[in-house]
């Protein structure tokens, strides 16, 4: 065999080894190894699970109250980043951090030991923001690019030389690189446009929850009860296991996609917003004024059992929540539970009518203001006389009240006031109701119907009240109310209609009792003068009831619930309204605190409803004498023993297990709400009220759960 041919064999046998060899390789990589291959590469991504756009929640008249807003925050690789002094450079000068804190946060490139991949470095980032750093990025990278391709060794470089242009080389590759570990996390922030506005019913969502927890996101108010409703489509998007960037496998854009297709359903409330401005803003005032504990106005439009208005005081800034403490958070107009005092006589006055158990100009004896019944006295303010059934009501004689509602049997007494919806939820359609059932009739002390007559041992809260004026004016239409109208998404609407039950008035005793009410205004001796409004007529009661001081085992005189109930106009009511005023500092009434506030709202919202206010210059009505008279609570003479059974000494819930609040709060005889995820039975950090203050037995607690930390 010649030489050539041999040399060609050889080249051959190489070539045809070498073939094998890489078929061999391949073999063993995408056949053999391919099951383990793929689970590497499998193993170094996790899908991140986010939420679709949180639906918007509107007022009646489409204006947003709560909504969530696309945003961008800032994220890095501390451990992909080798040039830290030139990334907190970039980073700092572009983006308006400090630059040291950029530094700090970049030498943080190991966490228990390990590598760390991920660290925040600002939180909601401004468009403009991210457009400057983007921009910055890129140019940055060019020109590292720049260096990298224009440095080039030559042969006649000297040894340190080509060593310079080496570490030049790899210095600008090394930046290159950096620049990439960047972390853009896009996703949605809830806002508040019109700020503390209705705060207290709208409730908050919690400010870290991660989209793959199943607990609700909406902590409290509309927003946790419609949780689900408002929540948006879940979406699982493929993200670097360790530095956590996302891997756009289908080019989603995070805004149009998840803010579009995959959002929650929005939802429109019966609430005008204009009118709860005004609401809060007098409210506020007034509780500024006399320094009270907690204040509250709810307004319902009798003719449609809607909300119109339901404000707190004090309230919060809901992106805010953290910063205030559980009493600011609280929905009194709901939560709150209360002797209604005075402005429950209606109720049973209205029953007597009904039953037409009074005959045309009949009177009443006074007793000249001190009277036993059940075995009790039983005091007025004023040592009325002689009085008719209309007497009773504007004088707000408590004597006068319970003579007549003891024409009555106990059982009538307590159908008429199950019937107009007292004892028993509202079921209005939001968060947190609380009530308390009225003792049965057969269980009544010799002394109950009298102090129940004129709401003294019941128990309201301020939408029971509110609708069960309203129907008195609506003529016995007591509505199932409604604050949140509808629910709508795509393809889906849920219309929540008020519905009614019918009570049936009997010789014209709703219009009886009308005509009384604005007595109460009008008259001289009227409780409610504040109310008054200039050319327009106005109905309505007041109530100052006194709180019971369990420990002492009497009420108090200088600690009460002042209230007013009120109707405008009183022919023709466009609204119905309650304002509460608890424990204002100084002697102060339902006359002096609660009807002055119903006027001032009125004046500014009737004309909205075309009703013509003529402006008094300065109201000028002198009425301290006259608004004491409705006052409720020592009028009786009462054994601390048999009244001290509705109250309770609020616990201190603080730092013990969810599980162990709940049922500590069972033993009280208290409802309990948490505000966060229960089920991890974690740390309660709030609570209102607070330890040691004593409410009536059934109020609702509200309890704070420790967040969990990112």
């Amino acid at each position: 065999m010649d030489t050539g041919r041999k040399i060609y064999l050889f080249f051959a046998s190489v070539v045809l080894i070498a073939f094998f060899v890489v078929i061999g390789r391949f073999y063993y990589l995408q056949v053999l190894k391919h099951e383990e291959r793929m689970n590497k590469i499998a193993n170094s991504f996790e899908y991140k699970v986010v939420k679709g756009r949180r639906g918007t929640i509107y007022d009646k008249d489409g204006n947003p109250l709560a909504m969530s807003e696309y945003k961008i925050d800032l994220a890095i690789d501390p451990a992909g980043v080798g040039d830290k002094e030139f990334m907190a450079d970039i980073i700092s000068s572009n983006v308006g951090i400090d630059r040291q804190k950029v530094l700090e946060i970049l030498k943080q490139d190991k966490k228990k030991g390990k590598a760390n991949h991920y660290a925040i470095l600002k939180k909601d980032l401004k468009r403009e923001e991210v457009r400057i750093l983007k921009s910055a990025v890129k140019e940055a990278g060019e020109i590292e690019s720049k260096k990298f391709k224009e440095i080039k060794s030559d042969d006649n470089d000297s040894p340190e030389e080509k060593e310079r242009k080496l570490k030049e080389k790899k210095k600008a590759d090394r930046r290159r690189k950096d620049l990439n570990q960047i972390i853009y996390e896009e996703g949605f922030k809830r806002v508040y446009p019109q700020g503390k506005l209705l705060a207290n019913v709208l409730g908050f969502v919690q400010a870290n929850k991660k989209a793959n927890e199943d607990n609700a996101e909406g902590l409290d108010g509309i927003e946790l009860k419609y949780d689900k409703e408002l929540a948006g489509e879940k979406v699982y998007l493929k993200q670097n296991k360790l530095t956590k960037k996302i891997v756009y496998d289908d080019d989603i854009d995070i805004e149009s996609e998840l803010g579009e297709s995959r959002r929650g359903k929005d939802i429109y409330l019966t609430i005008d917003s204009e009118i709860q401005f005004i609401a809060e803003e007098e409210l506020a005032k007034m509780m500024e004024k006399v320094q009270a504990k907690w204040g509250g106005v709810v307004i319902m439009e009798p003719a449609s059992g809607k909300i119109l208005a339901m404000a707190n005081y004090p309230t919060y800034e809901p992106e805010h929540y953290s910063d205030y403490s559980p009493e600011y958070k609280r929905n009194h107009v709901v939560y709150d539970i209360f002797e209604p005092g005075s402005t429950f006589k209606a109720f049973s006055i209205l029953a007597v009518l009904n039953e037409n158990l009074v005959k045309p100009g009949e009177v009443v004896f006074g007793e000249n203001g001190s009277f036993i019944f059940g075995k009790k006295r039983v005091r007025d303010s004023h040592p009325n006389q002689w009085m008719t059934i209309r007497d009773v009501v504007v004088n707000s004689s408590n004597i006068g009240t319970i003579k007549f509602a003891d024409r009555l049997s106990n059982k009538q007494l307590y159908d008429y006031f199950t019937m107009f919806g007292f004892g028993q939820k509202s079921e209005i359609n939001i968060f947190g109701e609380a009530y308390r059932a009225i003792r049965k009739y057969d269980t009544w002390y010799p002394i109950d119907k009298g102090n129940l007559s004129f709401g003294q041992g019941l128990f309201v809260n301020m939408v029971q009240l509110v609708r069960a004026y309203s129907a008195i004016y609506n003529g016995g239409v007591l509505w199932k109310p409604v604050l949140v109208d509808k629910v709508v998404g795509k393809d889906y609407e849920k219309v929540f209609a008020p519905e009614p039950k019918h009570i049936n008035f009997e010789y014209k005793s709703d219009k009886k009792m009308i005509e009384m009410l604005e007595g109460v205004v009008s008259d001289e001796h009227g409780t409610a003068k504040k109310a008054r409004i200039k050319g327009v007529e106005v109905g309505g009661k007041t109530g100052t009831s006194q709180i019971f001081n369990k420990e002492k085992g009497m009420y108090e005189w200088n600690r009460v619930v002042c209230s007013f109930a009120g109707a405008v106009p009183n022919n023709d009511p466009k609204f119905v309204a309650v304002v509460v005023i608890a424990e204002p500092k100084g002697k102060e009434y339902g006359g002096t605190v609660a009807a002055p506030v119903f006027k001032a709202i009125a004046e500014r919202i009737l004309p909205k409803f075309d009703v013509t206010v003529y402006k008094n210059d300065k109201d000028k009505d002198k009425i301290p004498e006259y608004a004491a008279v409705d006052t409720t609570g020592s009028v009786i003479d009462f054994d601390s023993s048999e009244i001290g059974s509705d109250y309770v000494k609020i616990p201190n819930f603080k730092n013990i297990g969810a599980k162990d609040a709940h049922a500590i709060a069972n033993d009280n005889n208290l409802e309990v709400v948490f505000i966060g995820n229960p089920v991890n039975n974690g740390k309660i950090v709030g609570q209102s009220p607070k330890a040691g203050e004593v409410v009536v037995a059934g109020t609702i607690v509200r309890l704070d759960i420790e967040e969990e930390k990112e």
